[in-house]
């Protein structure tokens, strides 16, 4: 009997007669959804579980939420946490209250005491709740800028942090030998061991992010006159974002009324996600309304922030994660310099993946860069060494996927600093007679003309897999001497902390934990290549660098193409 269908006819015996049992009819009905719902157990990742919503082992339920929160109960007895408590939080997606609910009934009947929000609230204000309260880990209830049939669980440590692997591989081995039924829970009664939490905290983390505020003066000069259009994406951005905003005296900021208010249907967007141009339209149309010339959104769960800005023509243009970092770098280091508060030892994060015009920046103002594999928690992890170490002070951290952190109060990627940030730079160039357009061509200039893609290759099932792991294997063993028209210089193999010089043969260590990542630095150029850490992709990254736009945009055009043919080669 095949595996699906042993998993199938357990659920099925167990869930007999009960609320459940008409939809595993149905399911049973469409045998190709019966197979992917059960073929597997939904695996649980550095990241947690994200999943389809459905009955099934690999599908988001009660059951499957129940199982997880189990293992991460027995992970925190088994450390000792169980008395600083697990803070929780959910966003507006379909079933989030109700997951997020039982897993607090499941974690009370384990003996560990909970605080719940009572209300949606975001990512980062989780991270800052485990922080703040001092628990001994955090649960989340989100799966961020996924379509709407999509649901996750994501676990935090101690340190506000998602998870290291070391802990992550405790909680998945401990999940293997949980049945999906017959877990105890234990009524919410707020007690001693049990609370909601809500304004209280929310107000403490308001005065934390505006803390981060440079230059008060320039605000408060400009906050009256820029307009700004906002649309959290029907999630847990809205109140923070405008309570912040607001706060710093903002006087026209206009949230798009469409997107304003939860609807896990999120009916005008195909995904809630600020990459995407869709995610713009409506704003769009609002701020020509208005005369803004500033977008800002938000995801559902508000860790990721997008910035749209008019050009010279008067048409809105999306800043990529990587322009939006680097802007936001080079106006916090500007204005700290400025006013003699730049540290001594100031370093900044950003991702492996993430462009290179960062290090330049850095590099001008003599501050540290630290490059470090893609997931916002490694980005947190340099924070925590520097706090244990007493050496370096963390002032900014960005990824492309549009995660931007200031301050270290969160140990994720914050869109609620971050629109602070984008607009009290903003605040900042208007008082110089510019926009953030102009801010961004300035930089450019200044540091070089960078341009980065993304090109993502989804294979499915088993095969795919093998296909990508097997693309990446070839790729490493026979490196190209150059791709396009750009020669290969070197060649970094993260698995096997090498690093390989093209031009002499010299191999030194590199000096990182062993990760499926090839990086190959080109000639005014770099690709790098990783299979996703998260989905069946196969993911490569480059960047070209020129001394103006046009050739920028040449030079990217045939590394783009030279790339897609090469990754073709690869899995063919």
């Amino acid at each position: 009997m095949e595996e699906y269908q042993k998993n199938f006819d357990h659920w099925k015996a167990a869930l007999k007669d009960t609320e459940w049992q008409p939809a595993l009819d149905e399911l049973e009905k469409k045998p190709e959804d019966l197979q992917d719902s059960f073929y597997r157990d939904l695996e649980f990742g550095t990241a947690g579980m994200r999943g389809i919503l459905g009955l099934g082992t690999n599908r988001m339920n009660v059951f499957t939420v129940r199982r997880a929160t189990q293992a991460v109960a027995d992970h925190i007895n088994n450390e000792g946490l169980a008395d600083r408590g697990v803070a929780i939080a959910y966003d507006t997606r379909r079933n989030s209250d109700l997951f997020a609910h039982e897993a607090a009934g499941v974690l009370l009947a384990n003996g560990i005491k909970v605080y719940l929000y009572s209300t949606p609230h975001s990512v980062p204000q989780l991270s800052f709740t485990i922080r703040e309260l001092n628990c001994g880990a955090g649960i989340v209830i989100t799966a961020s800028h996924n379509p709407p049939e999509y649901n996750g669980y994501k676990v935090y440590g101690e340190d506000g942090a998602q998870l290291p692997v070391a802990d992550s591989d405790k909680i998945m081995q401990i999940m293997d030998g949980i049945d999906y039924f017959g877990i105890k829970t234990a009524p919410l009664t707020e007690d001693d061991r049990f609370e909601y939490i809500g304004e209280k905290l929310d107000n403490i983390y308001y005065n934390k992010v505006e803390s981060l505020v440079i230059d008060k003066d320039t605000i408060a000069e400009q906050a009256d006159k820029l307009s700004v259009v906002y649309t959290p994406l029907y999630g847990t951005g809205l109140k923070p974002v405008v309570h912040v905003l607001e706060d710093l005296g903002l006087k026209k900021l206009y949230v798009v009324p469409e997107q304003e208010f939860p609807d896990p249907d999120f009916p005008t967007v195909s995904a809630p996600n600020p990459e995407n141009r869709e995610a713009y339209n409506l704003a769009i149309l609002l701020a020509d309304d208005k005369g803004a010339n500033l977008i800002l959104a938000t995801d559902p769960d508000s860790d990721r922030l997008g910035v749209a800005v008019r050009n010279q023509h008067g048409e809105f243009v999306i800043l990529t994660g990587n322009q939006i970092g680097c802007l936001l770098l080079d106006y916090i280091l500007t204005r700290l310099d400025d006013r003699g508060e730049l540290p001594k030892d100031a370093f900044i994060v950003k991702s492996l993946v993430s462009t290179d015009m960062a290090d330049v920046i850095a590099k001008s103002f003599g501050v540290e860069v630290r490059n470090v594999y893609t997931g916002f928690k490694n980005i947190a992890e340099q924070i925590k060494i520097a706090d244990e170490t007493k050496e370096g002070t963390f002032i900014f951290g960005f990824e492309e996927s549009y995660g931007y952190l200031r301050g270290p109060f969160v140990r994720d990627k914050d869109a609620v600093q971050g629109a602070m940030m984008v607009t009290e730079a903003a605040c900042y160039y208007a008082a110089q007679g510019k926009t953030l357009y102009d801010a961004v061509l300035d930089m450019f200039r200044k540091y070089g003309w960078f341009k980065e893609e993304v090109i993502s290759k989804t294979l499915y099932g088993q095969e795919g897999i093998e296909k990508i792991k097997k693309a990446v294997e070839t790729l490493r063993e026979n490196p190209p001497s150059s791709i396009g028209e750009l020669p290969t210089l070197e060649v970094r193999d993260y698995l096997n902390d090498t690093e390989k010089n093209m031009q002499t043969g010299e191999v030194t260590k590199i000096g990182m934990d062993p990760m499926d990542v090839l990086y190959l630095q080109l000639e005014n150029g770099r690709f790098i290549i990783r299979p996703s850490g998260t989905e069946p992709k196969l993911k490569s990254y480059l960047t070209v660098r020129a001394d103006n736009f046009q050739d920028s945009e040449g030079m990217m055009r045939d590394l783009e193409e030279a790339s897609v043919n090469l990754i073709e080669k690869l899995l063919d």
